[in-house]
């Protein structure tokens, strides 16, 4: 098998597609198999350079990329993406559950009162046992609380990328982050971006990495720039800009360099 080979194929695919098909309406549009005759006859797909190959491939997993981040265009083509994804989910997390006995819930709602998804919860095993034993709370009932909270305030997929929707989201990632340096720690630290190097990393041996080059370090709540904003959230909730503990030695070697 050549994984590589099939995926520059479904790269030459997407790009013939792309070529024939863009303005057509729904019904005119040439059928996969067209397609595949088109791009066999093409000579422009034969003795490719490594270059040319490269940027279709680039181009299939840009198209992939956004196919999979993009807002559905209609609430029951967003319904639809919700059943499928989480379907295909549960069935992984089945398969984990049966292989390695992990104990694993999940639940679902829409996020606005015009969404048509409905709301439902999800567990492995007996675990939901848990909610209703030790938090004294039944699964519908908790995801029909949730889909109250959730369509009262009413946020939806753009609002949620709102310039205040993004200010509030750092802020959340970074405060229970710094929180939970605080549990560990046992003391109560607040985010101070003014005095950053002495109140917070020289003082109590806490650095916040991966801070996104080319965004303010400063406040969430202080930055209005959309694009800063989206980087730094990206990045807080891929993990890679994080709360972390220095070494002794890294925060004597610091303190030592704010005294020179």
């Amino acid at each position: 098998r050549n994984p590589r080979g099939m995926q520059l194929a479904n790269a030459i695919i997407h790009d013939k597609a792309h070529e024939v098909n863009e303005g057509r309406a729904c019904g005119e549009k040439l059928t996969l198999q067209q397609i595949q005759g088109l791009a066999r006859a093409d000579p422009k797909y034969q003795d490719m350079t490594q270059d040319e190959k490269d940027e279709l491939l680039h181009a299939l997993t840009e198209y992939r990329a956004l196919k999979n981040t993009s807002v559905r265009a209609t609430n029951s083509a967003a319904a639809r993406d919700v059943q499928s994804t989480l379907e295909h989910i549960f069935k992984i997390l089945d398969g984990l559950a049966l292989r390695t006995g992990v104990y694993m819930c999940l639940f679902a709602t829409r996020g606005h009162v015009y969404d048509s998804s409905q709301p439902f919860w999800y567990g492995t095993d007996n675990v939901m046992g848990f909610w209703e034993d030790v938090m004294d709370l039944e699964p519908d009932e908790i995801v029909r609380k949730m889909e109250q909270w959730a369509c009262m305030h009413g946020k939806n997929i753009k609002e949620h990328n709102s310039v205040e929707g993004m200010q509030r989201m750092c802020a959340r990632i970074l405060n229970s982050g710094l929180h939970l340096c605080c549990v560990v720690a046992k003391k109560k630290i607040r985010i101070n971006f003014v005095n950053f190097e002495v109140a917070i990393k020289a003082r109590y041996g806490i650095d916040l990495l991966g801070w996104p080059e080319g965004v303010p370090f400063q406040s969430p709540r202080a930055i209005t720039n959309t694009e800063h904003l989206r980087t730094l959230r990206d990045a807080l909730k891929a993990g890679t800009c994080r709360w972390a503990y220095m070494s002794r030695q890294q925060c004597k070697q610091y303190q030592d360099q704010l005294k020179e």
